[in-house]
């Protein structure tokens, strides 16, 4: 009697492994266009719970497929048709899904970190069997379900998530670019750092949700819910907020509400700084609306910032360490000479920013470690850091496209997935500076400094990928 080869399980067909390796070599080769390729057709296959890391399942029809709690990591689903698919708690981290019709999908639980959705098809959409001679839904609702799904770091421009449940999803320093969400449920969702530029949100419910440092500009927010959204530091310019109640979302502070005017504030403190904190009180000027703000030479150590408007502010000389300046619009702020040790700029708006002299190295702690300046997922695209000093500084995943770090130094500084299209290196210093997965990175910059001491891709220092040109 042959081997059972395949058994019905409550999530479909179960092949036996084999039988699904030989399935995978053929798409494989259908997919390289060799002799004897051929398409995996899994539609309404059982492949819960197994490890399918790094396989090329692009334009693989995998309808109504049972995917619960696989291990999908780095995996290529480019233009595969996963419509109707049940992938709840599955391990997708950096797979690939460009293209991917996810129409009806169950995402819930699911890891997608880094995941790439670039033009991916979330819409709603509904599978039928027959049952008893009538067509019939297989599943409650048609709508594709991400609750508490994990996009942090994914890349869905372009996305269709129509009608989407997303309640409580991270998505943050998610790209959703041109994404279209009209009636998404987003309540409670995390969006921090996100890009909707010129996303369509009409009629989304976005209650409760994080949009902390988000880029909302030329986004369309018809009728859109935003009771109790936290707009801390988002970038709202051009978007189109009609009938969109912006006054219920939590956004800007005004110095009425503070009760105080800015030199009141500095005078205490002043004092606070003098005394060691016996006297005074802390700076707290954030979620302050300060664009074009006088603050040159102001001492503002250690003072909150966060999430403070400070488009064209006059800062240079002024000294920020250890200041917490993240997720602040700072877009042409005049940061030149200003000192910066230790100071925290995460996820911050520095779009054009003049820093050049800017003293961004670690702020020396009493009995323990220096502590380094935090520009983790910064915007500093065509800022200006010639001869900034940015020893041991975290510019992990900062975008720096066309920034001018000419004779700055970058010693030991992590620019870890950070995009560095564009930049300028002239005459910087980058010993034992870790420019692993920097998107941008090629052999046009070796010329621009040393870069024997460089790590990249993960590797020790000096194992760079290309030799110098």
């Amino acid at each position: 009697m042959p081997p059972k080869v395949m058994n019905q399980t409550e999530r479909g067909t179960r092949l036996d492994s084999e039988v699904l390796a030989t399935i995978l070599a053929r798409h494989d080769a259908f997919l390289a266009g060799r002799p004897g390729g051929k398409r995996a057709m899994l539609k309404f296959h059982d492949l819960s719970e197994l490890d399918l890391s790094g396989r090329r399942l692009g334009d693989a029809d995998l309808t109504g497929a049972s995917l619960v709690r696989s291990t999908l990591r780095q995996t290529d689903f480019s233009g595969a048709t996963l419509f109707g698919a049940d992938l709840t708690r599955a391990d997708l981290a950096q797979a690939r899904l460009v293209r991917a019709d996810l129409r009806g999908v169950r995402m819930c639980d699911a890891r997608l970190l880094n995941c790439d959705l670039t033009r991916a098809d979330l819409r709603e959409g509904q599978l039928m069997a027959a049952v008893a001679g009538e067509l019939r839904p297989t599943t409650d609702s048609g709508r594709s379900l991400l609750n508490s799904v994990s996009l942090a770091g994914a890349r869905l421009a372009e996305a269709k998530l129509s009608n989407a449940f997303m309640r409580q999803a991270d998505l943050r320093d998610a790209d959703l670019r041109g994404s279209v969400l009209v009636r998404a449920d987003l309540t409670k969702a995390d969006l921090t750092g996100c890009n909707l530029q010129g996303a369509n949100l009409s009629h989304a419910n976005l209650s409760g949700a994080r949009l902390q440092g988000a880029v909302l500009t030329g986004a369309q927010l018809h009728d859109t819910r935003l009771e109790g959204t936290d707009l801390a530091g988002a970038l709202v310019d051009d978007a189109d907020c009609d009938r969109a109640d912006v006054r219920a979302a939590r956004r800007l502070r005004t110095l009425e509400e503070v009760g105080a005017t800015v030199a009141q504030i500095l005078a205490q403190h002043r004092l606070f700084v003098d005394s060691i904190g016996r006297k005074g009180a802390r700076a707290d000027l954030s979620g302050i609306d300060m664009t074009a703000f006088d603050l040159r030479e102001v001492d503002l150590n250690a003072a909150l910032l966060r999430g403070t408007v400070l488009r064209r502010a006059l800062l240079s000389g002024a000294r920020l360490a250890m200041a917490d300046i993240s997720l602040a619009d700072a877009r042409e702020v005049d940061l030149r000479d200003a000192d910066l040790r230790g100071a925290m700029l995460s996820r911050a708006t520095l779009t054009g920013a003049a820093m050049a002299g800017v003293r961004a190295g670690p702020m020396p702690i009493r009995g323990a470690r220096p502590w380094p300046a935090d520009f983790t997922s910064a915007r500093l695209m065509k800022a200006v850091l010639r001869g900034a000093d940015l020893q041991a500084a975290r510019l992990s995943r900062a975008d720096l496209s066309g920034a001018d770090l000419s004779g700055a130094d970058l010693t030991e500084a992590s620019l870890r997935e950070a995009i560095i299209e564009g930049i300028t290196l002239d005459g910087a210093v980058v010993a034992r500076s870790d420019f692993t997965e920097a998107i941008g990175l090629d052999a046009a910059l070796w010329g621009a400094c040393d870069f024997s001491q460089v790590r990249v891709e993960g590797g020790p220092f000096g194992a760079t990928p290309k030799s110098p040109p």
